[in-house]
């Protein structure tokens, strides 16, 4: 404990008498006095040493899952704009259900690097979603309380949960990126609404960050109304007019600047953008998960499967923060005999409007229909929020309790988390076989195939990520994947003229009137059918040597024929 509290500077000076506590306090700068900076010692760098060290373990393990979990379905969608937004644009060429920022942020890296492994490219930016909200965490702490080790444990026990570990967490999405973008807002805005004077650049920054991760994923609006509804009401020994113009104006041009993709696609062609992003959840996609078509991927229809749902996340996935956070609180804030802190009202009002932003969050995650996990994952961001601030309202003679306490559970958290980090930890010496590599590979040989052939062309398949990594063409109806293509049936003809897409139903026509040079089938046997049956009718064979398995199947590749 005594090594951890010397890995960092306490949150707060020892108060003296309450008259003079707010000197020492340092409230008149907005954050804490930094305390007299602690002697070097061999226990302290023991105890960074040790941070360190298990911070690149840890590290190390995330980004081997990320690069070894299994290809999913939802990447199908996400990942093409890697390469497809080099000659395509989002929405008008190809469908698009969410907001940009993900699609964009691929694209970008594949460029910045110059690699051609899209998967790869693509998981590249969930590590740096990953990296940004550990540091993130670190950063506001750090603010917050003046402690390294405090951030560090809670960054830890924070990240290495259930939820992220899994699909919400590993795959080329949409679904984690968002949250270090509005954890980072909503500390920017914590740091601005506690400080005794005006931080117009904390507001601005919360403004920015809280728009781009709407950028990312649309839900992310959740956090908007009550950061809005913070900045007029806190600090309460404010005037309006000092609220409005030192925070509200800055939030709003930091929100404006932040949103400014969306606020393009909203000016150049805003009812396409609207038609994909919110008409197509609101309707063929919500039609077609209560169609008997629907398959089993873990859809909850209902308010009480939500509810489960969120309770499954919440309070179950999120067990060791939430009994690290009671303790906190529970905390005596002073020894028997001492005086407590005259104030600590400013930490009482933003732990309240950090418990506002999670109900807030909540009900905004119990609106879409269907739902699944990583619906949920949004409101967890408000836990490290609130350890912070649990931590912070303790005086400098708790901060080593405070400290050792989610040391405990960062270990306990790390126990938990090993299983999954470990998972594929003999992979590590051969990369050939990471599924981002393996993705790659595939691509490439169909490629190979296609030029033994003398075969050139597109591809159909609705599993477009394979022939796009080995360079091909594919449909631009089918190259996001099955979404567009599985809802037709239930897309309204006014809807369905936004979108570029096919269906069971057309795309025989499709293909006639440009044959594909092959057809990649079999992950998907009932949306394929016609597909199949095209291919079948119209003389293409499976290549006897080509045979391509993942999760959903085993596909094969049928040739066009030599004529």
């Amino acid at each position: 404990m005594d090594d951890l509290r010397r890995a960092g500077e306490p949150a707060f000076p020892t108060a003296g008498r309450a008259g003079s506590f707010r000197a020492d306090h340092g409230r008149d700068s907005g954050r804490p006095i930094r305390a007299p900076a602690p002697s070097r010692s061999l226990g302290g760098s023991f105890a960074s040493a040790a941070m360190a060290l298990v911070s690149a373990a840890l590290f190390a393990g995330l980004v081997l899952r990320i690069m070894t979990y299994d290809l999913r379905r939802d990447e199908e969608l996400y990942v093409p704009p890697t390469r497809l937004l080099d000659d395509r644009a989002l929405y008008a060429d190809v469908l698009y259900n969410h907001t940009p920022g993900s699609a964009w942020l691929f694209h970008g890296l594949r460029r910045l690097t110059g690699s051609e492994h899209l998967l790869l490219d693509a998981r590249l930016g969930v590590v740096l979603g990953w990296a940004g909200f550990a540091l993130a965490i670190v950063w506001v702490a750090h603010s917050l309380t003046r402690s390294l080790a405090i951030g560090w444990s809670i960054a830890v026990l924070f990240l290495l949960q259930e939820l992220f570990l899994t699909q919400a967490g590993m795959t080329a999405t949409n679904n984690f990126l968002p949250l270090p973008l509005s954890f980072l807002g909503l500390g920017l805005a914590v740091i601005a609404l506690i400080a005794d004077r005006p931080k117009p650049w904390a507001m601005a920054g919360a403004g920015f960050c809280l728009a781009l991760a709407v950028v990312f994923k649309v839900s992310a609006v959740a956090f908007l109304p009550i950061v809005v509804a913070g900045a007029f009401l806190l600090p309460r020994d404010r005037s309006l007019s000092l609220r409005l113009r030192l925070g509200i104006l800055p939030l709003a041009l930091g929100g404006l600047a932040g949103g400014a993709p969306i606020l393009v696609y909203l000016v150049v062609d805003p009812i396409r953008f609207i038609a994909n992003v919110a008409g197509y959840h609101t309707g063929p996609h919500l039609q077609y998960y209560r169609s008997a078509a629907a398959p089993d991927e873990g859809a909850v229809m209902s308010l009480a499967g939500k509810l489960l749902l969120g309770h499954g996340t919440w309070i179950a996935g999120a067990a060791i923060g939430l009994v690290a956070l009671v303790a906190l609180l529970l905390l005596p804030r002073a020894e028997p005999g001492e005086n407590e802190r005259p104030d600590g009202r400013p930490e009482r009002d933003l732990l309240l409007f950090v418990l506002a932003t999670f109900v807030v969050a909540s009900a905004f995650s119990l609106l879409p229909t269907p739902s699944f996990p990583q619906y949920f994952a949004p409101p967890l961001i408000c836990l490290p929020l609130a350890l912070i601030l649990a931590a912070r309202r303790l005086p400098a003679n708790r901060q080593p309790l405070a400290s050792g306490l989610l040391a405990i559970a960062a270990v306990v958290t790390i126990g938990t988390a090993a299983p999954r980090l470990l998972q594929h930890a003999g992979a590590i010496v051969n990369p050939g076989q990471w599924t981002v590599m393996r993705v790659h590979r595939q691509g490439q040989d169909i490629a190979r195939v296609l030029a033994a052939a003398g075969l050139t062309g597109k591809v159909a398949t609705l599993a477009p990520v394979y022939p796009l990594e080995g360079g091909l063409p594919v449909y631009d109806e089918l190259a996001t994947g099955p979404f567009a293509y599985r809802t037709a049936e239930f897309t309204a003809p006014e809807l369905a003229r936004h979108y570029r897409m096919t269906s069971p139903a057309t795309v025989g026509a499709l293909l006639a009137a440009d044959p594909p040079a092959a057809l990649l089938l079999g992950f998907s046997p009932e949306l394929e059918r016609p597909m199949l049956d095209f291919a079948t009718s119209n003389g293409y064979l499976a290549d006897p040597g080509f045979e391509l398995i993942d999760r959903y199947g085993t596909a094969r590749l049928y040739l066009r024929p030599n004529r």
